[in-house]
C-alpha cells in the first residue's frame, strides 16, 4: 500500500500536476490521521473491554468473600450464644448455691475463650493494589470500601482491645479459681471462696453483656455483608 501511494506522487510530481500533488498529500494526512485515531480508538475498547473484565472478575470474588464471611459470623454468632448460656448457668448455680460438679468443667472452661475476628478478604486486597476505580459504580465502590476498610476494621480493632483487656483480667480473676485439667476443661479449685468472690462474679456479668455486644454486631455485619452482595449482584447482571 505505502509503494502503491509512493508510486502516485511519484506520478503526479513528474507531471508537474503541483496542485493536485498538494491535493493528494494532504488527503493522505487525512487518511493517515484517520487511521491513527482508529486504531487508538480500538485500543481504547480493547483496554475497556479488559478493564470490564477485570471489574467482572474482582467483583465475582468480593461476592464468593462476602459469603465466607457471611458463613463464619453466622457460626461465631452461635459460639457466642453458647457461651452465654454456659455463663447463665454459672451465675444461677452461683446464684442459688447448687453444688459443683465436674460436669460443669467445659462450661467454666469456655468462659476463658478470647475472642479473634477473621474475616475473607483477599479480593478486596488485590482491588486495593488494582485500583478502587476499576469498580465503574461509584455506589458500590463507595460501599465495598466502607465495609471492607471502615466496619469491618473497626470491630476487629474493637475485638483485639477488648479482648487484651479481659485477658489480663482473666489472668487476675478468673484463673485464681479455675484450673485446667489435660482435656482442656475447667476445675473450680474452691468452689465456696468462688462463690464469696464478688469479683469473679462481677466478671460473668461483663462478659454476658460483651458477647450479646459481638452478637449484635455480627448481626449488623451479616446484614451489610448480604445487602453488599444483592448490590454486586444487580452490577454484575447490567455486565451480562
Amino acid at each position: 500500500m505505502i509503494k502503491f501511494f509512493r508510486k502516485i506522487r511519484q506520478q503526479l510530481l513528474s507531471q508537474n500536476k503541483l496542485s493536485k500533488y498538494l491535493f493528494y498529500a494532504i488527503g493522505e494526512i487525512v487518511l493517515v490521521v484517520i487511521g491513527i485515531l482508529i486504531a487508538l480508538q480500538i485500543n481504547n475498547w480493547n483496554n475497556e473491554s479488559a478493564d470490564r473484565d477485570k471489574e467482572i472478575n474482582i467483583l465475582t470474588e468480593i461476592k464468593q468473600n462476602l459469603e465466607v464471611n457471611v458463613n463464619q459470623f453466622s457460626a461465631e454468632i452461635v459460639n457466642q450464644d453458647s457461651i452465654i448460656q454456659n455463663i447463665d448457668i454459672i451465675m444461677e448455680q452461683i446464684k442459688n448455691n447448687i453444688p459443683y460438679h465436674d460436669s460443669l468443667g467445659t462450661k467454666y472452661a469456655s468462659i476463658a475463650w478470647t475472642e479473634e475476628f477473621n474475616i475473607a478478604n483477599s479480593a478486596f486486597e488485590t482491588l486495593k493494589t488494582l485500583g478502587f476505580d476499576l469498580i465503574s459504580s461509584n455506589s458500590l465502590r463507595e460501599n465495598v470500601i466502607h465495609l471492607f476498610n471502615i466496619r469491618y476494621i473497626r470491630f476487629s480493632d474493637v475485638i483485639k482491645k477488648v479482648s487484651s483487656t479481659e485477658h489480663s483480667q482473666l489472668n487476675t480473676v478468673y484463673l485464681r479459681h479455675i484450673e485446667f485439667d489435660k482435656r482442656g476443661n475447667g476445675t473450680v479449685n474452691d468452689f465456696e471462696k468462688l462463690k464469696k468472690d464478688a469479683e469473679f462474679t462481677n466478671m460473668l456479668s461483663s462478659r454476658r453483656i460483651w458477647k450479646v455486644d459481638i452478637i449484635n454486631t455480627y448481626k449488623e455485619l451479616i446484614e451489610e455483608s448480604l445487602q453488599l452482595s444483592r448490590m454486586i449482584d444487580q452490577e454484575l447482571k447490567i455486565r451480562e
